[in-house]
């Protein structure tokens, strides 16, 4: 059976250090399954949600650590999961929001718009 991860506070978690050794390492925050800290060697910090998509494992990350607070991670989390087990994939939806905000820009931005028309 799996093992619960102990619901760390704000403190805890604002205590957690790298050990020095190599990579990047993570430490199961609770309070949703798979609500990950990630701590690189070099001090940077990041929220990470470890999750199945249909039959992947996927690393939906949540944003850097003083940016969002511990509440607003696991708040995060709980969305994800949600519209996980509705059949979305945060992933994707991510990628597909981003890919029609470029070509927007894309669309609105030529050359003739750019530069100003002398008469």
């Amino acid at each position: 059976m799996a093992q619960r991860a102990k619901e760390l506070s704000a403190i805890e978690v604002k205590r957690l250090e790298h050990s020095g050794a190599g990579r990047n390492e993570t430490f199961a925050v609770g309070g949703v399954s798979g609500l990950l800290l990630r701590i690189t060697p070099t001090g940077g910090r990041s929220w990470v949600l470890r999750t199945t998509i249909g039959k992947k494992r996927r690393e939906i990350g949540l944003g850097a650590f003083p940016d969002v607070k511990l509440s607003k991670a696991r708040e995060k989390a709980r969305e994800a999961k949600e519209r996980i087990a509705a059949g979305a994939d945060p992933i994707e939806e991510r990628k597909a929001a981003r890919a029609a905000l470029a070509a927007a820009q894309r669309r609105g931005l030529t050359f003739e718009n750019e530069v100003p028309q002398v008469s």
